[in-house]
């Protein structure tokens, strides 16, 4: 059985969960690495239609990522890596396994009562269900083409 410590963290699967009056979504069981307080990043897409929630690792590699890109100019890169850094806000799960969204974050991204949690592989996604809907539904299309040519 692999290490949960040492394992690269995978979300997958797509959730719907409220959020309560103070803020707070359940992060789901399976997506909790550890029984105690786990930290996630809170970051804002930058077109504004979710929120992007990473763990530390994904959230680093993010920026060495963008640091280690040649193709980038050393001013973009700093423009970058201060807008990602101001941008994101560090959060920790509560005992019941829940995190805190930003009031900002969640108005950025449409939030209200009731959201939809995606797994994207290293990182997960909190959308306003609606907007949820409608992009998962333009995205099938690809979805379908690339999964033919990989033989899925």
């Amino acid at each position: 059985m692999p290490d949960p410590v040492t394992s690269p963290q995978i979300f997958s699967g797509e959730y719907r969960h409220a959020i309560d009056d103070k803020n707070r979504v359940t992060v789901p069981s399976g997506w909790r690495r550890f029984s105690e307080a786990e930290e996630f990043f809170t970051v804002p897409d930058p077109h504004g239609k979710f929120l992007m929630v990473m763990p530390p690792e994904e959230f680093r590699g993010m920026s060495d990522r963008v640091k280690a890109d040649t193709s980038f100019s050393p001013a973009l890169k700093r423009s970058f890596i201060r807008q990602f850094y101001s941008r994101a806000k560090q959060c920790t799960t509560d005992r019941q396994g829940r995190i805190l969204i930003p009031e900002d974050h969640r108005r950025q991204a449409g939030l209200e009562s009731e959201v939809v949690l995606v797994g994207v592989h290293s990182r997960f996604e909190i959308w306003n269900p609606e907007t949820w809907a409608r992009v998962s539904a333009d995205e099938n299309i690809e979805y379908q083409k690339v999964a033919d040519l990989v033989g899925l």
